[in-house]
């Protein structure tokens, strides 16, 4: 059967199909695979437990072999990491914030120039929107370089 992928990216199977859980597939060479799923919880609730700075909360339970690893997000190491992250104390976390704000500080004040020169992507956005609603060319009002607009 051959289908089409419309404007929005997505596609009918009809009503056959409706209701379905499929797990999606993507394939190095562009394939795309449909594998009718049913859901089945893979997270049990946990047990409160408590936290050295006096707090309760739900211990993590998750395992890597209770996700699909197919697409390398869910590796065994970062979910390691969710579960450090989760048994990390307020103070800890304050700490490690400032550790790696002071490391990363020279791109930090890079991006900070740049935004200054040029303005966020957000309000950007926004200016672009506004001028696009009262008909202005956007990138002749905002005196664009060249290289920058786009047709």
């Amino acid at each position: 059967m051959l289908k089409e992928v419309g404007v929005s990216g997505q596609i009918s199977l009809g009503k056959k199909y409706a209701g379905q859980l499929f797990d999606v597939v993507f394939y190095p060479d562009g394939r795309v695979e449909l594998v009718p799923m049913k859901a089945v919880p893979t997270v049990q609730v946990s047990p409160v437990i408590s936290l050295p700075n006096g707090t309760q909360s739900h211990s993590v339970q998750e395992e890597a072999s209770t996700y699909r690893i197919g697409d390398g997000w869910l590796t065994p190491e970062r979910l390691a990491g969710r579960k450090a992250a989760a048994e990390r104390s307020p103070d800890e976390t304050q700490r490690l914030a400032r550790q790696w704000e002071s490391e990363n500080q020279e791109v930090i004040d890079s991006m900070n120039q740049h935004y200054e020169a040029v303005g966020s992507m957000g309000w950007r956005t926004h200016d672009l929107r506004k001028s696009q609603a009262a008909g202005v060319d956007f990138a002749a009002a905002v005196e664009l370089p060249a290289q920058q607009r786009r047709g």
